[in-house]
């Protein structure tokens, strides 16, 4: 019976501990962590905007060897998912709730494994003068014994740790591609107009290179039959993007002389402009950061861009496979 009775006051005692705790353990948290990058915001924000992109600066990815990703739905836009499950990492959710071009990425936190629990969190950017201010967040509101959970864990420090080594390898990251992109020269030219037989489309991302294969077939196979020869390396131009549904608007090109009708093929005309030149080289999946390159300097410079951007195919894959040896010209051209 003295024993039972040691129990019992024992039970009390702790009852009575977690009553305490959950009265002052708060219901409500905020976890938030803040880094600034030496890179323009169109810049780093491209690194929080995609899911894809989270995972050379995640500080989870890499402590699980198991770790699975998915990705649903149209990354980068409201409503697509992140899942992961691993042995360590468990599993869970992240859903894109809403975002700002440049500005900010919203997003839901789901748990799944090894317990349930939910929250939602942001990336935010902002200018400064060294660079751009990210700020990575996370807030929610627990239940009763989940507060008591969270504040004898130490929530803030736990999170706030695991965000603050995201920060710096996503700081880290930048500055490494900021590197690549201050690499390369901007030239200043006139642009002499052109002639192009053209073959154009809304082309989502992932079938541009479908699109011109099938394209320049078509427009050359014209051409034979129209007795037009080719004036220059083919182009494609590229009028606008749409983010929401990573759709271009763009087309396939091949320059042609003045006045020649090539079929059933549209001729455009390209006046005589002023342009900013890049010498690529290198394989196409590597060209962005040479489109970047534009864009800081546009920027920096207080240019405005007008449509399209062109990127003129100077080698031919066919006859050379060293692609570090493809030579692209790419235009930007100015009001």
């Amino acid at each position: 019976m003295k024993a039972l009775k040691i129990i019992g006051i024992i039970l009390l005692v702790l009852i009575l501990i977690i009553l305490v705790l959950g009265l002052f353990a708060p219901r409500e948290y905020v976890v938030e962590r803040s880094i600034t990058i030496d890179a323009p915001q169109l810049i780093v924000f491209r690194h929080v905007q995609f899911w894809k992109n989270w995972q050379p600066w995640s500080p989870w990815a890499n402590i699980d060897s198991t770790m699975k990703v998915t990705y649903e739905g149209v990354d980068g836009t409201k409503g697509s998912f992140y899942k992961w499950t691993g042995k360590d990492v468990g599993e869970g959710i992240m859903t894109n709730t809403g975002i700002k071009s440049n500005e900010e990425i919203a997003y839901h936190l789901q748990f799944i494994k090894p317990w349930e629990s939910e929250a939602d969190g942001y990336m935010r950017l902002a200018p400064e003068t060294a660079g751009t201010k990210v700020t990575w967040g996370m807030f929610g509101k627990e239940k009763f014994f989940g507060s008591i959970i969270n504040w004898i864990m130490n929530i803030d420090k736990m999170v706030g740790g695991d965000f603050e080594k995201g920060l710096a390898l996503l700081k880290q990251r930048v500055n490494e591609q900021m590197a690549e992109i201050n690499k390369f020269q901007i030239q200043q030219i006139d642009f002499p107009a052109h002639n192009y037989a053209v073959i154009q489309q809304q082309v989502p991302t992932e079938k541009i290179q479908e699109f011109f294969t099938q394209s320049y077939g078509k427009i050359m196979e014209a051409m034979g039959k129209a007795k037009v020869t080719m004036t220059g390396a083919p182009v494609g131009l590229y009028y606008s993007w749409d983010e929401t549904m990573n759709v271009f608007d763009m087309a396939a090109a091949i320059p042609i002389p003045t006045g020649k009708k090539v079929g059933d093929i549209t001729t455009i005309q390209l006046p005589a402009t002023k342009s900013y030149l890049i010498d690529y080289y290198g394989s196409y999946e590597k060209i962005e950061n040479a489109h970047f390159a534009f864009d800081v300097y546009f920027a920096k410079n207080g240019l405005k861009q007008k449509a399209p951007v062109m990127e003129e195919y100077v080698t031919d894959p066919a006859s050379e496979p060293d692609s570090s040896k493809w030579l692209t010209r790419i235009y930007y051209f100015t009001e």
